[in-house]
């Protein structure tokens, strides 16, 4: 008798450190993968950080490159057709197309054109960058497209589903919101780790602001370094601990050097353990441009940190007491001043209380896992 293989899901995801990669590995790792497993789309052909955990996982990259051609227009040209071709040769019949922007379903429509049979539409995001001046028009023009040709739409937060949705289907509730939940014990507050890693980086007796996001227009790090500046003019024993990476961290680096803050400073660069780095930290600081619900913001609670949101990113994600809103157009001082308010707090396990929230991974999981054996059974694929 025939062993029975499972079903497969073509991901869309950059095996990079981001929020979106780890989610998707996380589920991953936690579904039934003698039923279900995942395979992943990829658009730059090269070694990605998470690569090798997806392949222990039983997963192929499926590549989808076009990064040849400079000329943008061109190079995403290319790239539609290219995914339309790997989606053809390796017989994909379901996509999970995780994406922000709405001009995403010209991806969809390729592969669509390439055999696809059943797609998701899954927003993580709340806004763009300002890279690529046609990106927002063409989004605009796409976006009414969306229910159109997909199968169902998810989004992590009401303001992930307004920015890629049209109005019509925010206003109905006609999509799924799966916010990002996390494994809740893992980053749980530990006073050994706090102190193993403090110790490590040299940071014992010191107040440790600390950020994680990619280094790049959406995370505002030239904002957060300002409000840095304003902190250690009140406080002498701060240090601003940064983790990950990307294309504006020199820029990050100059302004640093600039404003003769590079003892204070640390550019950790990725991190795969997380969990540690949050122990670290005494306040969390995220002013960023824009988001969806992000996973950090989670991680930051879960680990009983205060945290400093910019009133940009969706009240969905506050869930503990210590989470405060401020909006951009405050000047760095007033951030500056609501930091140091935060540093005498008592930290406390906060786990239940998101899992009351439905931040719990166990849940999501669940729900992943049998939509796709029903979506698969509808296909006849299981």
């Amino acid at each position: 008798m025939e062993e029975k293989k499972p079903l497969r899901i073509l991901v869309s995801a950059p095996l990079g450190i981001g929020g979106v990669s780890n989610l998707m590995l996380n589920i991953q790792e936690r579904i039934d993968r003698d039923k279900i497993n995942f395979d992943y789309l990829v658009v730059h052909n090269r070694k990605e950080p998470q690569e090798d955990r997806a392949l222990r996982l039983g997963s192929k990259k499926i590549v989808a490159c076009a990064d040849q051609f400079r000329f943008r227009p061109l190079r995403a040209f290319v790239r539609l057709f290219e995914i339309y071709k790997v989606c053809r040769e390796n017989h994909v019949k379901i996509l999970h197309y995780n994406s922000g922007a709405s001009m995403g379903i010209l991806v969809v429509m390729a592969a669509k054109a390439g055999g696809v049979k059943y797609i998701t539409y899954h927003s993580h995001n709340g806004g763009m960058s300002n890279e690529g001046a046609l990106a927002k028009p063409i989004s605009r023009l796409c976006k009414p497209f969306i229910p159109m040709i997909v199968d169902d739409m998810w989004a992590c937060s009401t303001v992930a589903a307004q920015f890629t949705f049209p109005k019509a289907v925010t206003q109905k509730g006609q999509f799924y919101f799966m916010p990002n939940a996390i494994d809740l014990e893992k980053y749980e507050y530990n006073k050994q780790v706090r102190e193993e890693v403090r110790k490590e980086l040299g940071i014992q007796g010191k107040f440790v602001i600390g950020h994680a996001g990619r280094f790049n227009h959406q995370k505002n790090h030239l904002f957060l370094i300002d409000i840095f500046h304003k902190v250690k003019d009140k406080e002498k024993d701060a240090v601003l601990l940064l983790i990950g990476v990307g294309e504006l961290m020199e820029t990050v680096k100059e302004k640093v050097n600039n404003l003769h803050l590079a003892n204070d400073v640390i550019f950790y660069g990725a991190s795969n353990e997380m969990e540690r780095m949050y122990q670290a930290m005494d306040v969390f600081l995220m002013p960023s441009k824009f988001e969806g619900l992000p996973v950090t913001g989670v991680e930051a609670q879960a680990a009983g940190l205060p945290i400093i949101f910019s009133d940009v990113i969706t009240k969905e994600v506050a869930v503990c007491d210590y989470v405060n809103y401020i909006s951009l157009d405050e000047k760095p001082d007033r951030w500056a001043n609501a930091v140091l308010d935060y540093k005498n707090c008592i930290r406390e396990s906060q786990c239940e209380k998101l899992r009351k929230a439905g931040f719990d991974e166990w849940d999501m999981v669940n729900h992943f896992q049998t939509y796709y054996l029903e979506v698969g059974r509808k296909l006849g694929l299981c």
